[in-house]
């Protein structure tokens, strides 16, 4: 552009040369126009950083999007760039503005749990832009911000509705509710096509209203004590009924072991009483006298015994009363 605009300025200053005899004059004025046109052209020139994207402009409409670098552009009013910082996480803080009145809570990050309970929510959110084009066109100026503030408190409104207070308020209840809430809310900024990235949603605070709160909390605690109580009631059921099932198993095995026994003895029994009943139908005297040695025998060995022979007939014995079984 630079080179066709001089040939032709050199063609007109030729042809007006016999005319015009101040031909320093004329040179000066084309030094002055080409310098011109050379610092005009050479501010289309401009850095990149790493952490930047730059959208390029002509006569306002979407030209180009590039990435970091020494980059070249139409100089204004024909070219225009705009540079945005792709890289750089922004936070927006939802909740920290509190008001409450005398009946009901409202204000930024007052919510309604699905059990219906008022709960206080304190989050960040962390996001960045994804999209140059997007950012720069489809959102307002200086407004993402709030947008995305707006629909994360929305987001999180949403997600809230479907808890309850106690999942809200524990540790694994918030991780989920963050999760969730983050994606919602990338949905929703998808659909605003803003060119937005949520990186991630830090939930800080889930506190009930200050009036109740230390009623709360003892709801809480006692929530806790009931969990400890049914945690040390299993585990003494599970230390006594492996126990009692033991010793159950110890009774059956000695009470078949005692049927086992009696039984025995009580064939042994009938098969002796069998074989001495054979023997006395051949020999009644014998097995008779035999059977009443054998029980004199038994009887006599269990107790002391007084014996008499032929040298004391005569004298009076006396037994003393006190050891009778002598």
């Amino acid at each position: 552009v630079i080179g066709k605009f001089s040939s032709t300025f050199n063609s007109f200053l030729k042809n007006k040369k016999n005319t015009q005899p101040n031909g320093n004059g004329k040179l000066q004025l084309i030094v002055a126009i080409l310098t011109f046109l050379l610092l005009y052209m050479g501010s289309g020139f401009y850095v990149v950083e790493p952490e930047e994207e730059a959208v390029q402009l002509i006569f306002g409409k979407y030209y180009n999007t590039v990435g970091p670098g020494l980059r070249y552009h139409l100089p204004s009013p024909i070219g225009e760039v705009t540079k945005l910082k792709v890289k750089t996480v922004n936070r927006e803080e939802i909740g920290s503005r509190f008001h409450v009145d005398n009946t009901l809570g409202h204000g930024e990050g007052v919510m309604l749990t699905g059990d219906e309970n008022i709960v206080h929510i304190n989050f960040d959110v962390h996001w960045r832009i994804n999209n140059a084009y997007n950012y720069l066109f489809k959102v307002r100026d200086n407004q993402a911000g709030d947008t995305v503030k707006n629909a994360a408190e929305s987001a999180m409104r949403e997600i809230i509705g479907k808890s309850s207070i106690s999942f809200a308020i524990e540790g694994k209840g918030r991780a989920a509710i963050s999760q969730e809430t983050k994606s919602l809310l990338q949905n929703i900024l998808d659909h605003y096509n803003m060119g937005v990235e949520v990186l991630s949603i830090q939930l800080k605070k889930v506190d009930p209203p200050e009036k109740v709160i230390s009623s709360f909390r003892d709801v809480q605690s006692a929530r806790a004590d009931k969990e400890k109580l049914i945690n040390e009631a299993y585990a003494y059921r599970n230390q006594v009924v492996p126990r009692a099932k033991g010793e159950a198993i110890k009774i059956k095995l000695d009470a078949e072991a005692y049927e086992s026994e009696v039984v025995n003895a009580a064939e042994g029994n009938a098969q002796r009483f069998l074989a001495i009943y054979k023997e006395y139908a051949q020999q009644p005297t014998a097995v008779r006298n035999r059977l009443y040695l054998e029980t004199m025998e038994e009887i006599l060995n269990k107790n002391d015994k007084v014996v008499f022979t032929d040298d004391l007939k005569g004298m009076l014995s006396h037994f003393p009363l006190i050891e009778p079984q002598k």
